[in-house]
C-alpha cells in the first residue's frame, strides 16, 4: 500500500504550471491597447488653441496623423510612427507655446479613421454670435450635406454639426472645408470643418455624469451646514 501512496505526490504538482501560465498572459493584453505612436499632453493651454494649432505645435517631433483635444485642458497627439512619440516625449517638462507640459505616452492607440465612422463635424473660424442665431444658420447652411439631428455652438468661435450619417459627415468636410458660409457669416471668412468623435448618446452620458457629481457636491455642502 506504500507505494500507491508515493506515487499520488507527483500528480498535485503537474497542476502548477497551468497557473503560471495565465499569469504570464496578462501584460500582452495591456501591451496591445497602444502602439507607442500618441502622447498625452497636459496644460497645453494656449489662445488659438485647436486641432491645426496643435499640429503646427507638435510638427517638429514628426507627422502628425491626428490630435483629440479636450476641454481644451489636454489632449492627445498621434504620430505617424513611434519615433514622432518619442521625439515629443522630450517636451516633457519643458515650454511649450508659453505653457509648462506634461507629456506622457498614451495609454490607447490611435483608432480607425475617424472618416470611416463619424457622423459629426467641428466647425471653426466661426464670428460670435448667440447660440440661437449661431445655431439656426449652421443648420442652413450644412442642410445641404444631410440630415442633421443636432447643432451645437460657442461663443468661442466654434461648433459642431451632428449628422444621422457618416456619408453626411464626410460631404461636410469634403464640400464645405475651407469656405466661407452665407450670410450673416463674413464673406471673406472660410471656414474649418474636421471630422469629430462626438455623438449625441456620448454628449447625454458626459451630462449625466456633470449633474450626479453636482448633485453629490451639493448634498455634501447640505450635509455640512447641518
Amino acid at each position: 500500500m506504500a507505494p500507491k501512496k508515493n506515487a499520488s505526490k507527483p500528480a498535485a504538482k503537474k497542476a502548477e504550471p497551468k497557473k503560471a501560465e495565465k499569469t504570464e498572459a496578462k501584460p500582452a493584453k495591456a501591451a496591445a491597447a497602444t502602439d507607442g505612436k500618441g502622447v498625452y499632453v497636459k496644460n497645453l493651454n494656449f489662445p488659438g488653441i485647436a486641432h491645426d494649432t496643435i499640429i503646427a505645435a507638435f510638427k517638429p517631433c514628426g507627422e502628425v496623423k491626428d490630435v483629440v483635444l479636450r476641454r481644451r485642458k489636454y489632449c492627445i497627439v498621434y504620430f505617424k510612427d513611434a519615433a514622432g512619440a518619442s521625439k515629443a516625449k522630450e517636451l516633457n517638462g519643458k515650454v511649450l507655446k508659453g505653457q509648462k507640459v506634461t507629456v506622457e505616452s498614451a495609454k490607447k492607440k490611435l483608432p480607425q479613421e475617424r472618416s470611416e465612422f463619424c457622423t459629426t463635424v467641428f466647425v471653426g473660424d466661426l464670428p460670435r454670435m448667440s447660440r440661437k442665431q449661431g445655431k439656426a444658420n449652421l443648420k442652413k447652411e450644412f442642410s445641404s450635406c444631410g440630415a442633421i439631428s443636432k447643432v451645437r455652438t460657442y461663443q468661442a468661435g466654434h461648433g459642431f454639426v451632428y449628422f444621422k450619417d457618416n456619408a453626411s459627415a464626410k460631404k461636410a468636410v469634403t464640400d464645405m472645408d475651407n469656405k466661407p458660409l452665407g450670410k450673416p457669416f463674413p464673406e471673406n471668412r472660410p471656414v474649418k470643418v474636421r471630422y469629430s468623435i462626438r455623438t449625441k448618446e456620448k454628449d447625454a452620458a458626459k451630462e449625466k455624469v456633470r449633474k450626479t457629481r453636482i448633485a453629490a457636491k451639493a448634498k455634501k455642502t447640505t450635509t455640512k451646514k447641518n
